[in-house]
């Protein structure tokens, strides 16, 4: 899915996979899991995911540096660059900054684009996301739709540390 095209599309430029930071919430009795666990959090909910959150609190990517690339589902992919205080990223602080960007990015998307999204309640058919065509060009689901299970870890020749997200849709 995601991780794969971005794998794919940035081969030469990303370096070695060093790491893969896996995220799961506990389960709600409404989510019905048989072993208590949901292997992904939700993008749009990351809010209220953090108190489920697996080990919030461990550092799982022990440098204070990295560049988070969003290139789902987008056209014109997104780079930030991450800062982290003391000994890397929990958890905790990298869900809630790729939770935060992915909201910047819907919001920045509906103020820049000409054609807006179509609302949930008047779709036909198929109820994706019709595409957009503001900064990003988001295409194909609305930011509920959104799950976050992995995180795959880069680092370049040049020491640059690049996160990956695989996200489910």
């Amino acid at each position: 899915m995601a991780l794969a095209q971005a794998q794919a599309a940035q081969a030469d430029t990303l370096g070695t996979l060093i790491l893969s930071i896996d995220y799961s919430v506990k389960a709600t009795p409404e989510d019905k899991s048989p072993d208590g666990i949901l292997p992904w959090v939700s993008i749009a909910e990351t809010d209220s995911e953090i108190k489920r959150l697996i080990d919030p609190d461990e550092i799982v990517l022990p440098y204070t540096k990295a560049r988070l690339i969003i290139d789902y589902p987008l056209n014109n992919p997104a780079i930030f660059e991450l800062s982290a205080e003391g000994k890397g990223f929990t958890r905790k602080q990298l869900i809630q900054y790729i939770g935060d960007k992915y909201h910047m990015i819907y919001e920045e998307e509906e103020q820049s684009a000409a054609t807006k999204t179509i609302p949930l309640k008047e779709r036909d058919g198929l109820i994706n996301r019709n595409s957009t065509d503001g900064k990003y060009g988001v295409w194909g689901h609305d930011l509920s739709d959104l799950s976050l299970t992995t995180v795959e870890v880069y680092r370049d020749d040049k020491g640059q540390i690049s996160l990956i997200l695989d996200i489910n849709s």
